[in-house]
Parts: C-alpha cells; sequence; structure tokens
C-alpha cells in the first residue's frame, strides 16, 4: 500500500500538480497508512507535515453537521424545526419564480432545509437576481472586515435573510451558504459562540487541539501556503475567499461553511468518530440513532436532479455526499461511504461498514476533490 500511494502522490508533485499534500488511511480504529509529500511553503521551504495546519473550506461543512447533530440527539433542537424559531428575519422570506419575480414564499424554511442544501440561499455569483444578492452581503462583509466594524456571524445570518431565494425551500438541491447560517442557528439555540460551542462539544473531547477558525500566533509557522494555478503552474496565492480573513486572529464572521482550519491529524479524530458511528474513545459524541441519520440519504428526486455531475451515484444528506451506487460512481468506493471535500483539496471519505476512512490533504484554489484522493480512494477499496 505505502509505495503505490506514495507513488500517486510523489508523481503529482513531479508533474506541477501539487506543491504539498498529506495523506492518511485508517482501518478499524487504527492508522494504517500516513504520509507527507513536498512543501507546506515552498517559497520559505517548509516541508509538509502531519500538524501542516489547512485552511479546510468546505470540510468545514461536515463540522458543522455534527454540531447539529449535537443538539438534536440532545433534543435542543429538531431537524424539523423552522429557522426562524432561531433566527426571526428567517419569517419573511422572497424567492425567484420561473418568471424571474420576486415573490413572497408560501413554504416556511426548516432546519432540515438548511443540512441538506435545499435551503435556495446561493453562494455569491454574476448572474440571476439571487445570486447577486448574495454577492452583495459578500461585499459587505468584505467591506465591514476592511473598516475594522466586520459583521459577527449573527449579523450576517440576519442579513441573509434578505436574499431572493432561488426556489421555495425544499424545492430543489443547490449549493450555498446554509452551513453560515446554521451556526448563527447553533448561537442562537445554545447562547454561545459558534466556536466556543465546537470547542467544548467537539473539538475538546476528539483532542482536536490544532483546530479552529483561526491560527494562533505560536502556530503559525505551521500553517501552510494556498496556491493557485495560473498560467505559468501553480502561484503562491495571498488572496481572501468567501468572506473570510488572513486566519491570523479570530474572526467576528465564523463561517461554518468555509471557515475552519485544521490539520489532517486533528480531522482523522473527527472521522475516527463517524466511522464509529458517534462515538470516539468511548466517548459518546452523538448516538448511534443521530449517526443513522446523519450518514442517510435525504434528497428526493427531484431535488437529486440539481445534484454536480461528478457526484453520480451519490445521494445528499446533512452537508455530505452519500455514496448510493458505486457502480457509477467517479469515486470507486463502497455502497454507505459517505464524506466531502474542501475548495482548497482537503477531502475525506469514510465508511462505518468497512471501517476505512481517506484523507487528502493538499492547499489549491479551486482544487476540490483531486485525482490524487480519487485515485488513492480507488486502490485501497480495490
Amino acid at each position: 500500500m505505502k509505495e503505490h500511494i506514495n507513488k500517486i502522490i510523489e508523481d503529482s508533485i513531479k508533474n506541477n500538480e501539487s506543491i504539498g499534500s498529506n495523506c492518511m488511511v485508517l482501518k478499524n480504529n487504527e492508522v494504517i497508512y500516513s504520509g507527507c509529500f513536498g512543501y507546506a511553503d515552498k517559497e520559505n521551504k517548509i516541508p509538509m507535515s502531519n500538524n501542516t495546519i489547512f485552511r479546510l473550506f468546505s470540510l468545514s461543512k461536515p463540522i458543522t453537521s455534527a454540531a447539529v447533530m449535537i443538539l438534536i440527539d440532545r433534543k435542543i433542537i429538531s431537524p424539523n424545526d423552522y429557522v426562524a424559531k432561531y433566527i426571526p428575519e428567517f419569517n419573511n422570506l422572497n424567492y425567484v419564480n420561473d418568471n424571474n419575480e420576486v415573490l413572497p414564499c408560501t413554504k416556511k424554511m426548516k432546519i432540515s432545509h438548511l443540512l441538506n442544501m435545499t435551503s435556495g440561499i446561493p453562494y455569491a455569483d454574476n448572474w440571476g437576481i439571487s445570486v447577486r444578492a448574495s454577492a452583495k452581503l459578500f461585499d459587505e462583509i468584505i467591506a465591514g472586515q476592511k473598516k475594522n466594524s466586520a459583521l459577527s456571524t449573527m449579523e450576517i445570518c440576519k442579513k441573509a435573510a434578505e436574499i431572493p431565494l432561488l426556489f421555495q425551500p425544499g424545492n430543489k438541491w443547490y449549493y450555498g451558504i446554509s452551513a453560515d447560517i446554521l451556526g448563527g442557528v447553533i448561537e442562537a439555540a445554545t447562547g454561545q459562540k459558534y466556536s466556543k460551542f465546537l470547542h467544548e462539544n467537539l473539538f475538546k473531547p476528539l483532542e482536536m487541539n490544532d483546530t479552529g477558525f483561526y491560527v494562533p500566533a505560536d502556530k503559525i509557522n505551521r500553517f501552510s501556503a494556498l496556491y493557485s494555478f495560473k498560467e505559468n503552474g501553480l502561484t503562491r496565492d495571498y488572496d481572501n475567499y468567501l468572506g473570510l480573513t488572513d486566519f491570523m486572529s479570530p474572526p467576528n464572521f465564523e463561517s461554518g461553511g468555509a471557515g475552519i482550519v485544521s490539520t489532517i491529524s486533528d480531522y482523522s479524530k473527527f472521522v475516527m468518530m463517524l466511522m464509529n458511528h458517534g462515538t470516539y474513545n468511548n466517548n459518546i459524541i452523538f448516538s448511534s440513532n443521530t449517526f443513522d441519520y446523519m450518514t442517510s440519504p435525504q434528497l428526493n428526486s427531484e431535488q437529486l436532479s440539481g445534484l454536480w455531475d461528478r457526484l453520480i451515484g451519490y445521494n445528499y444528506g446533512n452537508l455530505m455526499r452519500i455514496m448510493v451506487n458505486p457502480d457509477i460512481a467517479e469515486n470507486k468506493t463502497a455502497k454507505g461511504e459517505f464524506g466531502w471535500d474542501g475548495w482548497t483539496g482537503t477531502f475525506f471519505c469514510t465508511d462505518s461498514v468497512n471501517k476505512l476512512s481517506c484523507l487528502y490533504f493538499t492547499q489549491i484554489c479551486g482544487a476540490g476533490t483531486t485525482k490524487q484522493a480519487q485515485q488513492i480512494c480507488k486502490y485501497i477499496y480495490k
């Protein structure tokens, strides 16, 4: 196994497809493979290591899903609760119909709509009324940061309620800022900042000591550089994205959809908890019944028709992909495998039946599920 996985990753560096990466494979609660390759910071010749800190981007979403599961398990919230119960501004939502008209919603948005990306709240873009409204919100987030009057997580959630939805809640699937809204829901339900809730209920019991919404000063030397593909190959990228800051200090906006940083070692503990139906080192994070709900397909046929082509063979639910038909999938794993990826090339899949998990982390803008992650998953399952 070691030689085969090493070659996949070493070849990617030789071919200028990556600067550096980490990979870890777990089987039956043990690490059976761990490798670090290339540079965390090529310009300063800092090698990749197991304690290199990565921007998770959308790999933050499964963490937010788990945080919601904790509250569902404790009966503090329900998937069927209306979002307006926690953020009253969601009482008066509008949506854009097929004729490009903005109309009042006749359906109320539920927590389950946020968990399943069927809320209709999009990410920012430059087409259509809804995505342009989302872009306006992100412009406001960035402007506030530049003026030292940064919006808080809850302030952003309240303003997000003004975005005309792409469709009425529950009608379709569309990837957007639902996980960020869930961060606000958790704050309202618990009376705690989202970061504090995560630390006390997830990161501390899972011993995820290098995970949070920023990198402390004494750990900056372990923070990976970020790269982008340009005409001349991979180039250092110093920009900030999705309303996030440079991760050097605690942010006002604690993005449950993209704002968390972590190491592959830390995230493997989170994955191991999932692999064991919500339990880590005899510490029950949430019950096996809640785990079953978390990892069950949630989309109906109409919603499923909007899922990305690259996720063929998968359903979706609770901010993760869930394998239902491996025969037609690009990722050659097994039925019941679940996981997600991040925009910067952070990836995990796990399988609580076969007790098998794979993590692959790199830091390249727009990478998502990399070719290397797919090749390694195919190999370990084969």
